[in-house]
């Protein structure tokens, strides 16, 4: 089982050592921080002279303390770093969607992006140009093929969200924008029925 915290010695670095008394005197300045140091045995005469010493001083204390042993947490920097590679293949994907056509109505939706946001992005990776209303293919031998493709990666993948699926059908579709796949495969719903089976996009593609 991994160590829920690990200390790690600093040694002979003097801008880390002046970091360290920096938030030590930050501490010392609120009442929850000065609790806390003389809780934990802090001298309190250390406390006044770290308090009323110039920076000078604590440069210079820096300089010639031997380090500090600092804490950290395996498991919550695995956490953050494993949000970092989520939020960066979410980041990914709706670029991907705003290149390739999809509506601001549909990014808002999928992505949990306001319209501001999704404008700059449009503006930044495809220009000022709007999506339009977008019509159907012509062929309607190639819409049935969209809803067959479309049955079939849902059959494949059912837990996976909505904007997974539509990314699998764009790439079997590349020549046709996501708002017209989309479109496509909407144009059988009426106002009471979605045949678009509504999946929670809330968190990030898998």
């Amino acid at each position: 089982m991994p160590a829920k915290s690990i200390p790690v010695q600093i040694q002979n670095n003097q801008q880390l050592n002046f970091l360290v008394l920096s938030e030590v005197i930050r501490l010392i300045e609120t009442a929850n921080g000065l609790d806390q140091l003389l809780n934990m045995g802090c001298d309190a005469e250390l406390i006044d002279q770290l308090r009323n010493r110039s920076a000078r001083d604590l440069l210079s204390l820096s300089d010639r303390s031997s380090g500090f042993t600092v804490n950290f947490h395996p498991k919550e920097l695995l956490t953050h770093l494993n949000g970092i590679d989520r939020q960066r293949r979410d980041d990914e994907m709706c670029e991907y969607f705003v290149i390739h056509g999809a509506s601001r109505q549909l990014l808002c939706k999928l992505f949990k992006r306001t319209a501001d946001e999704v404008r700059r992005m449009r503006e930044m990776l495809v220009g000022r140009g709007s999506v339009g209303r977008t019509g159907l293919p012509k062929s309607l031998i190639v819409r049935d093929q969209i809803h067959h493709a479309w049955h079939s990666i849902i059959k494949e993948s059912p837990e996976q969200s909505l904007r997974f699926w539509l990314y699998e059908l764009h790439q079997q579709f590349p020549s046709y924008s996501i708002e017209t796949l989309y479109s496509t495969l909407k144009e059988f719903e009426d106002g009471n029925h979605s045949l678009i089976i509504e999946h929670d996009n809330s968190d990030p593609v898998k």
